[in-house]
C-alpha cells in the first residue's frame, strides 16, 4: 500500500526515483534530450548574447549531478559568461524549437485509466475481505488519499500519469519531471496522508454517527492504517519523501522500523512480501543520496522554517493516527 513518485528515463524508459539525475540501468543523464537541446541553444547565444547564454546554461544545472565533470564546465563556462557581460548586449532570436515536454494525459483518458484500476482493485479486495461494501469503502479512502497527491502536484505545475490502483499495493503516480527540490517533493508527499486521513476520519465520524454499518468502522480502520503506513520515513512511501525536506539520515531509521515490522510479521507466522518489496525498492536511493552527503546538494537545501513545519506537521498527524487506531480499538469490533 505505497505511494511511488517516479520518473522515467528519457534514453531507456527505466523508471526511476524522482529525485534522479544518472539512469541505473543505461548510465545516461535522466534528462539528456533536455541538456542537449538547452547546450545547443546556449552555444549559439554566448558569442552575441551572454547573459542569456548563461541564463540557459543555468536550466542546466539542477538536471546534472553536482559531482560530474559536466556540471563543473557548465559552472566554469557560467562564470565565464558573467565576465563577458560588460560587451552590449543583443535580444536573442527566437528559439527554434521548444524543449518536448511530457504531457499530462487527456482527461477523459485519465479518468478511464484511473476508474478502471479502482474497479479491477475493488473486485479483488471484495474477495479477500468477503465484502463488496468494505471494498468499495477501502478503495474510495484510497481514492481521497491519492487526490491529495494529484492536488499537491497541480500546486507544483508537475507533470504525472493518473493514479492507477494496484491491488494489495495501494496506488501509483508516475511523475513524468521531477521536482524542483526536497521541499517539494515533500508537500506532494504530505498532500496524500493529509487529506486521505481527512476522509477516513470523516468516514470514523460517520461510523460512530451510524453505528448499525460496520462497513463504516472498518474502512475508517483501514483507511487510517494505510495513510499511517504509508509515513513509515522509507522512500518510495509518503513517509520518505516528506523527510527528505527534514533529513535523509531519518531514512536509516525508517529501514530499522520496517524489518522491525517485517520480522513481527514473521513471528505471527505471515511473510509480509510487501514490506521486502519495499525495503529493497528503497536502499539504491539511501545508498546514493547518503554517498554523496558531504557535498553541497541544491535539491536537499531547504530553508530551515520550512523544514520545521514540515517535521511539525508529519509528526502530529503521525499521532493523531497512531491514537485514533488505539481509540478504534479499544472502542469499536472490527469485523473483516
Amino acid at each position: 500500500m505505497s505511494e511511488s513518485h517516479v520518473v522515467t528515463c528519457g534514453s531507456c524508459g527505466q523508471i526511476l526515483p524522482a529525485d534522479a539525475l544518472v539512469c541505473s540501468r543505461c548510465g545516461n543523464f535522466v534528462y539528456r534530450g533536455r541538456l542537449d537541446y538547452y547546450a545547443s541553444q546556449a552555444t549559439q547565444l554566448e558569442a552575441g548574447n551572454p547573459a542569456q547564454a548563461a541564463a540557459i546554461w543555468q536550466q542546466c544545472l539542477p538536471l546534472l549531478p553536482p559531482n560530474s565533470p559536466q556540471y563543473q564546465n557548465i559552472i566554469q563556462r557560467i562564470a565565464q559568461l558573467s565576465q563577458m557581460q560588460g560587451q552590449p548586449l543583443q535580444y536573442a532570436r527566437p528559439m527554434a524549437q521548444p524543449v518536448r515536454q511530457p504531457q499530462n494525459d487527456k482527461p477523459g483518458a485519465a479518468i478511464l485509466k484511473t476508474l478502471g484500476s479502482m474497479v479491477i482493485s475493488a473486485a479483488i479486495y471484495a474477495v479477500v475481505f468477503g465484502s463488496l461494501p468494505l471494498a468499495i469503502g477501502f478503495v474510495i479512502l484510497m481514492l481521497i488519499h491519492e487526490m491529495g497527491h494529484v492536488f499537491a502536484l497541480w500546486y507544483y505545475g508537475l507533470r504525472a500519469s493518473p493514479p492507477i490502483f494496484i491491488p494489495f499495493v495501494g496506488a501509483m503516480i508516475n511523475l513524468r519531471e521531477s521536482p524542483p527540490d526536497a521541499l517539494a517533493e515533500s508537500v506532494v508527499g504530505m498532500g496524500g496522508p493529509l487529506l486521505g486521513s481527512i476522509g477516513a476520519i470523516l468516514c470514523l465520524a460517520l461510523a460512530f454517527e451510524f453505528p448499525h454499518y460496520p462497513v463504516l468502522i472498518n474502512s475508517a480502520f483501514l483507511g487510517i492504517f494505510l495513510n499511517l503506513f504509508n509515513l513509515l520515513p522509507v522512500p518510495p512511501l509518503d513517509g520518505g519523501r516528506i523527510t527528505a525536506a527534514l533529513s535523509p539520515w531519518l531514512w536509516l531509521l525508517g529501514l530499522i522500523l520496517m524489518a522491525a515490522l517485517y520480522f513481527y510479521d514473521l513471528r505471527q507466522g505471515v511473510n509480509d512480501w510487501l514490506l521486502l518489496i519495499i525495503f529493497f525498492v528503497a536502499l539504491p536511493r539511501i545508498r546514493r543520496t547518503l554517498q554523496m552527503r558531504h557535498q553541497d546538494l541544491p535539491y536537499y537545501q531547504v530553508p530551515r522554517k520550512a523544514a520545521v513545519r514540515m517535521g511539525v506537521l508529519y509528526v502530529g498527524l503521525a499521532v493523531v493516527l497512531i491514537g485514533l487506531l488505539e481509540y478504534i480499538r479499544v472502542r469499536a469490533t472490527l469485523n473483516f
